[in-house]
Order: structure tokens, then C-alpha cells, then sequence
């Protein structure tokens, strides 16, 4: 007889057996993987519907109709036309913005005075800007929509007015 040694019955079960399980262990991985990839995938698509859908909807709580306050993060507040122009930016016209101004006693001998705040039209500073603002919505703390009949709503209404004639 040949020298070749034959496997025994319980040898190839045990080599069909081990051969098996790795072929399972292996779909059950490729299994597992599908599944967290799948996932995955779904937590990204809505995580990225969600944001969308937080950008876009600034631009539906904007009354177009009304003019805006917009705070910004440096303390500074503008009144204008708010629009969405896209995911990180906003345009602001029509601007107008508050400026103290101080009006002393004639008298040397009173400290006190008044402070009045009067509102001004953008545009007319030394730098000449034009009357429209694109904004980094970074750097907007928030905005409201002012009422017509509110203080600044109808200063700008008699500025407006004042200029037609």
C-alpha cells in the first residue's frame, strides 16, 4: 500500500466543521458591519436633513413685511430688512442704527446731563457705505421682528416720510 496517510472519517468533520464556522463567523461579521454601516449612514442623513432644516427655518420665523432689530455679538444692534441669503449668511437693508447723543447745561456749574438716542440712516458715515449688510449669522446673537406701531418701527416710518419731500 501507498505511503499517503488518509484522513480519517472524524478528521474531515473536524476540518469541514472549523471550515464552517469560520464561513459563519465571517458572515456574521460582514453581517455586522452592514448593519453599523447602514447606520451610520442613516444618522448622517439626518443629522444633515436636521441642520438643514434649523438653517432654512430662520428664514420663516422673518416677518419681510416688519422691519428687524438684530443683536449682534459685539453689543452692537441694527434695525433693517432681515433676509436669509444662505445656510451661514444673512443681508440686512434699509439699516438704521441708534446713536446717543449727549446735550450738556449751558451752566459750567451742572454735571448732569441728558442723553438722547436718535436713530440713523446707514449710509451717511465717513466710509460711505452702501444700505445693505451681508451678515455672518455666527455673529448674530438674535433678531426679533419689530411691531409698526413700536418706537423704532415708526421713527424710520417718519424719517421715510421726511425724505419723500
Amino acid at each position: 500500500m501507498d505511503d499517503v496517510p488518509v484522513a480519517t472519517n472524524r478528521q474531515a468533520a473536524n476540518s469541514h466543521h472549523t471550515q464552517t464556522a469560520k464561513s459563519a463567523r465571517k458572515m456574521s461579521n460582514m453581517k455586522r458591519n452592514g448593519i453599523i454601516g447602514g447606520i451610520v449612514v442613516i444618522l448622517l442623513l439626518l443629522g444633515f436633513g436636521g441642520w438643514t432644516l434649523y438653517q432654512s427655518s430662520t428664514g420663516a420665523v422673518i416677518n419681510s413685511s416688519e422691519y428687524q432689530a438684530v443683536f449682534f455679538t459685539n453689543g452692537q444692534v441694527y434695525f433693517g430688512k432681515l433676509h436669509t441669503l444662505n445656510a451661514s449668511y444673512m443681508t440686512l437693508t434699509d439699516i438704521y442704527y441708534l446713536q446717543a447723543q449727549n446735550s450738556s447745561s449751558s451752566n459750567p456749574q451742572q454735571t448732569s446731563s441728558n442723553s438722547d438716542v436718535q436713530l440713523v440712516k446707514l449710509g451717511n458715515e465717513v466710509h460711505g457705505p452702501v444700505d445693505q449688510m451681508v451678515i455672518n449669522k455666527d455673529q448674530v446673537l438674535f433678531f426679533e421682528n419689530l411691531k409698526k406701531d413700536g418706537k423704532v418701527s415708526s421713527s424710520i416710518t417718519k424719517y421715510q416720510e421726511g425724505q419723500k419731500h
